[in-house]
């Protein structure tokens, strides 16, 4: 049976206790009813190792108890982003959850011009910490060491500004070529970045401005996929093409 793997956010090593927070005590307790004395993985999202624990309870007090720890690295060989249009809620939270189990490596978030419910200066951190605590949930399933960075900003040229390594720039679009396997050759240390406006597209203004960035507007295929569908297929392109997949 998979063991399960729970994210911690600090340094780990070998014979450490580690007291696990309220939630995850639940959620190991009640959720998954899993005794003292069970096998879990710790992983800390710093290094690329997983920590094999021991499960103890005291009280109401979850404690892992690491036993051991193996070197595993599923991060992928391709550096990839997505830089989203923001969508609705649950829109987001789709994406963001595949794009993690497909290997993307930050997620770059802006309100466009056609977004229905911007998003204000107020709600950001809330919705950061949800969209991080996503990607973090989804590596425990996926079984990745490092989540993905994910920020936002406020507008497009904000986003397309962001001084991060974008050798690749693939703007999702019915105009351009199709994107398959092979089409765009690539060499092992570039990176690749796919811009996807949200429901309802980018405007005329917003592609201009990603064109003038250097991003080619290319095409799934013949079908009109919604955005989160969208991000997730050519992340998985991407991937099949240059990546791990």
């Amino acid at each position: 049976m998979r063991l399960s793997r729970i994210f911690v956010d600090q340094r780990l090593d070998h014979g450490e206790q580690i007291y696990l927070d309220a939630d995850t005590c639940h959620y190991l307790k009640k959720v998954l009813r899993l005794k003292s004395g069970a096998a879990i993985v710790l992983f800390n999202g710093q290094d690329l190792y997983d920590y094999e624990s021991l499960l103890s309870y005291e009280g109401k007090q979850a404690i892992a108890t690491i036993q051991n720890a193996v070197a595993a690295n599923t991060e992928s060989t391709l550096s990839t982003e997505i830089i989203q249009g923001l969508s609705r809620s649950d829109h987001m939270d789709w994406m963001i959850q595949k794009c993690t189990e497909l290997g993307v490596t930050r997620i770059s978030v802006f309100n466009a011009n056609h977004t229905q419910i911007p998003l204000k200066p107020a709600q950001r951190e809330k919705r950061l910490g949800h969209w991080r605590n996503i990607a973090i949930s989804a590596c425990e399933q996926c079984g990745r060491q490092v989540p993905p960075l994910v920020n936002f900003q406020q507008g497009i040229v904000a986003a397309l500004a962001e001084p991060v390594p974008r050798d690749m720039k693939i703007l999702l679009d019915f105009e351009g070529d199709r994107l398959r396997s092979g089409s765009v050759s690539r060499d092992t240390d570039e990176s690749i970045a796919i811009l996807v406006g949200p429901e309802g597209g980018l405007s005329d203004t917003e592609t201009k401005s990603a064109k003038n960035a250097g991003f080619v507007a290319t095409r799934i295929g013949p079908r009109v996929l919604r955005t989160e569908t969208a991000a997730a297929t050519a992340l998985a392109i991407v991937q099949f093409s240059y990546g791990d997949i």
